[in-house]
């Protein structure tokens, strides 16, 4: 299976590997003058090369053919609360980028666990999982803001809020349009506080469920990317 490497330094005809990326290729894989290395820019291209030197502070590659992926034609914006165990968040940073998402934000609502994000940890989990997943497209991450400052801001044409008070919610499944511009709050374990939800609906956000389990915030991150990719393959 290829192996992708990241990188924003692309020019017309060549590429400058950041210096984590060019000791993996050098020191751990061994690449040689004139291998082949596939390159990603996280913006949904990607970038056949070829290596021309084997200094890991100033690795050059040759750009041989450029591949534009491009990006798919609905966008899904999760707004998280962040669950109290880092390893948690990462888990959900990996897997939603697997499944397939455009932005991630961080929100501080009334019973968060944690009141802040390790970021730049959380982007360089986002472009490992990138990476590992064989993707060429790097979702936004924006730090950790109030829910209340967040939702009064919040651009999302389609805007959705998870939480377990609404007893007449419906399941995002069935009322998610296809190619459709989402947001999504998901909150922390002890769910949204009333106000929260009474505020939501001032702003325009739709009370959802996710199914009849109860699940943990991951979980909720994870699920409802999973069916918003599904309204997509409909």
């Amino acid at each position: 299976m290829d192996q992708y490497f990241y990188s924003v330094q692309i020019y017309d005809d060549f590429i400058i590997l950041p210096k984590d990326e060019a000791h993996h290729a050098i020191k751990v894989l061994r690449k040689k003058i004139g291998d082949t290395i596939i390159v990603v820019d996280g913006k949904g291209g990607m970038y056949e090369s070829i290596v021309e030197n084997l200094d890991p502070m100033n690795c050059n590659l040759k750009i041989m053919r450029k591949i534009n992926i491009g990006l798919p034609k609905h966008f899904i914006h999760i707004a998280i609360s962040p669950p109290k165990s880092h390893d948690r968040l990462e888990w959900f940073i990996e897997k939603s980028v697997e499944i397939g998402i455009q932005e991630i934000s961080f929100i501080l609502t009334d019973n968060s666990e944690r009141k802040n994000v390790k970021l730049n940890r959380i982007l360089k989990s986002t472009i490992s999982s990138m990476k590992q997943s064989l993707k060429s497209y790097m979702p936004a991450i924006n730090d950790i803001m109030p829910v209340k400052e967040f939702m009064e801001n919040c651009s999302n044409s389609e805007k959705f809020m998870a939480h377990f008070e609404e007893e007449e919610s419906t399941h995002l499944i069935k009322i998610a349009p296809t190619l459709g511009n989402y947001c999504i709050l998901i909150g922390p374990e002890g769910d949204f506080s009333s106000s929260e939800i009474m505020n939501s609906k001032k702003l325009g956000f739709l009370p959802v469920t996710l199914g009849n389990n109860r699940l943990r915030t991951e979980t909720a991150g994870v699920a409802a990317c999973h069916i918003l990719n599904l309204v997509n393959e409909k």
